[in-house]
């Protein structure tokens, strides 16, 4: 079985880019409880996308991704039985206490863990088994091998992410726009900070400017073979905010590939691109674009400019047709420095004169970022569920339609036919009857002997074919009854505790958590004595991204020390020893910490912040040109944000090396 697509939709256009473009799943979300800070779809609107969707065979899933207060939970629940009885086929959940809640209540709820809980490895796979997930949304983090591993030894479908933007920090592990902005990701209220133009500099000489952090787009169309024999069931389009352009582009690009046919790599370019990345594929890569937003493809330059009072003539050299109402974005030196609109537009062979108020320079390049024709015509583009007719017309006995649709027999009868005295039905009319059809594309064969049918019944007729026809495909699940939540637990926070990064720093609490740059046996031995000395508690802080080496040499150390530990993510669940759950787990509700009945560390807490990002990528590599044999890496690179604000570079090291941003 070829693999799935799954398109995003942000709205009922995007929807229908994608159902029309050859999508065989969608993912959307409702108002405020999806981790896309768009209004998105409602209950109404939602109803209308299911029964769109489930008519041209495709699954619609609904994301349900944030993090859920205490108040706001029985909401959440309440959220998905509705769209649970409205014919929703899966909800891709971050929550564990939410994940928890639906499947307990509602063991027939499909369930997908979100790529905020951040599973990347078979380890944590895993643990989304025990909650009776049927799909995992991996991290992007997660290399080709990890995910051989993940499919040969488990049973869970995998989702993987194909196309659109890559987040420059591990899924879930954001807190940069809470921690400064009080916008948390984890809730949906990311402002992308990471977009933002930063200095990376080490004793206070600037070595690298830009976008340092903004990151390339993923586009794995190269790779579909890969992930298909690797055991993938769905390959992800990224993009809910995202036009319906880009929607409808992708999606049958994508389509085309798993076709063995090639799709048009300008169109995908101009649907939205930073540069492309095959990401964490192949391992650690280089993943950042120095571009904030959408390039387009590059068409031509400025060769001459005309300065008026109000404004001015640019005469732009193309070979690229540059239609009317397109956008063209103007760079200077690599440097993007202005966007315009094509209104004001006539061509002399391939020279294209366009008025505009900006003041800009010859020799600039142009790339069009959208060609207004191509929009119009994908979002022209319709398709009707195909189906096979056949109708049945004899004298003295009822009308009738034998439907064949997914290997299925049906038939309908309508009233009695009489003999035809003067006006005959014919198979002409009952083609173009038929093909009255909002939703389907009729295949129509005949058997019409010399008969009579008024046509208001035989308008009446076709309609109740298709009602018959919509409803067999839109058939909604036996309801379920919405259930009152009890109050669970509390259990208590983890406190009087003291993170440490080196033996060299003073004790000062009850409890000591050591999270040490580089993961040493012997190390990890002489903290633990240091604490045994000076009678403090020890716990070893684990990784929130662990490879299947980096999770034997923690088995070891941990066997080995015999050291209580932080869990970060959930993989290190698996570890046997005393834990406590750490804030990488983003515990935010009474629900989730009642699920892992642990101490714990609270999400996002104010008192001690995580990491601000996690990144998986080298920016040794990625601004120095440095490689593993020589890595320059020591205490005092920083990145400096347009604020002042400074953001320290540290590093863990294992098997590979992960770098965090902290204060």
């Amino acid at each position: 079985m070829s693999m799935k697509i799954l398109s995003p939709a942000g709205d009922m256009e995007s929807l229908k880019a994608a159902v029309f473009n050859g999508a065989d799943e969608v993912y959307l979300g409702v108002k405020e409880f999806n981790a896309r800070n768009i209004e998105g779809f409602n209950i109404s609107s939602l109803q209308q996308a299911v029964k769109l969707a489930h008519i041209n065979n495709v699954r619609v899933f609904l994301a349900v991704n944030i993090l859920f207060t205490d108040n706001e939970i029985l909401s959440a629940l309440d959220l998905i039985i509705d769209a649970y009885n409205l014919g929703v086929d899966a909800f891709i959940i971050q929550d564990v206490g939410l994940i928890n809640l639906v499947k307990k209540s509602f063991a027939n709820i499909e369930v997908h863990a979100s790529t905020q809980l951040g599973i990347h490895n078979l380890e944590g796979v895993k643990f989304a088994e025990t909650l009776g997930i049927k799909r995992v949304v991996l991290a992007r983090e997660t290399s080709i091998d990890e995910i051989r591993r993940i499919t040969k030894n488990s049973n869970v479908e995998i989702e993987f992410f194909a196309h659109g933007a890559l987040c420059v920090c591990f899924s879930g592990n954001c807190y940069l726009s809470s921690y400064m902005l009080d916008a948390s990701g984890n809730r949906g209220k990311c402002k992308q900070l990471c977009r933002l133009p930063y200095d990376f500099s080490f004793a206070n000489k600037t070595l690298a400017s830009g976008y340092l952090l903004s990151a390339k787009d993923f586009n794995m169309l190269n790779k579909l073979d890969i992930l298909e024999s690797a055991g993938v069931h769905s390959i992800k389009i990224e993009g809910r905010a995202r036009r319906p352009y880009y929607v409808g582009t992708i999606t049958k690009a994508y389509k085309q590939a798993l076709n063995n046919e090639t799709p048009n790599n300008e169109d995908i370019l101009l649907a939205f691109n930073r540069g492309f990345t095959e990401g964490y594929f192949n391992g650690n890569a280089e993943i950042i674009s120095n571009k904030q937003n959408h390039i387009g493809i590059e068409i031509g330059e400025i060769k001459k400019i005309n300065t008026g009072k109000r404004f001015n003539e640019i005469f732009i050299s193309s070979t690229y047709p540059i239609n009317a109402k397109s956008t063209l974005k103007i760079f200077k030196n690599n440097e993007e420095i202005a966007t315009i609109s094509a209104f004001d537009i006539t061509k002399k062979e391939n020279l294209y004169k366009i008025t505009t108020t900006q003041q800009l320079s010859v020799g600039s390049k142009v790339n069009l970022i959208s060609d207004y024709n191509k929009e119009q015509e994908l979002l022209n583009h319709t398709k009707k569920r195909e189906v096979k007719i056949e109708i049945v017309a004899k004298n003295n006995i009822e009308i009738t339609a034998n439907i064949t649709i997914n290997n299925l027999k049906y038939q309908i009868i309508g009233p009695k036919l009489s003999e035809a005295k003067n006006q005959p039905l014919t198979e002409e009319e009952l083609f173009a009857n038929f093909n009255k059809s909002e939703y389907f594309y009729p295949q129509i064969t005949a058997i019409v002997e010399n008969v009579f049918i008024p046509k208001q019944q035989l308008n009446e007729f076709r309609r109740n074919v298709y009602s018959y026809l919509e409803n067999i495909l839109t058939a909604q699940p036996t309801p379920l009854q919405k259930i009152k939540i009890e109050k669970v637990e509390e259990i208590p926070e983890f406190e009087d505790y003291q993170f440490i990064t080196n033996l060299g720093e003073k004790l000062t609490s009850k409890n000591i958590i050591y999270s040490p740059e580089s993961y040493e046996l012997n190390d990890i031995l002489s903290f633990k004595e240091l604490c045994n000395k000076n009678n403090k508690i020890p716990y070893l802080d684990t990784p929130n991204f662990a490879t299947e080496q980096d999770i034997n040499l923690l088995t070891e150390i941990i066997n080995k020390t015999q050291m209580s530990i932080v869990v970060n993510n959930v993989y290190a669940l698996n570890f046997n020893t005393e834990k406590i759950i750490g804030g990488g787990m983003n515990i935010y509700n009474s629900y989730s910490a009642n699920f892992f009945n642990l101490p714990y560390i609270k999400a996002e807490n104010a008192e001690f912040k995580m990491p601000y990002m996690t990144l998986r990528h080298c920016p040794m590599k990625q601004h120095l040109k440095a490689d593993c044999k020589n890595c320059p890496y020591k205490d005092g690179y920083y990145y400096t944000m347009p604020s002042g604000k400074k953001l320290k570079l540290k590093r863990k090291k294992l098997s590979s090396c992960t770098f965090y941003l902290t204060d």
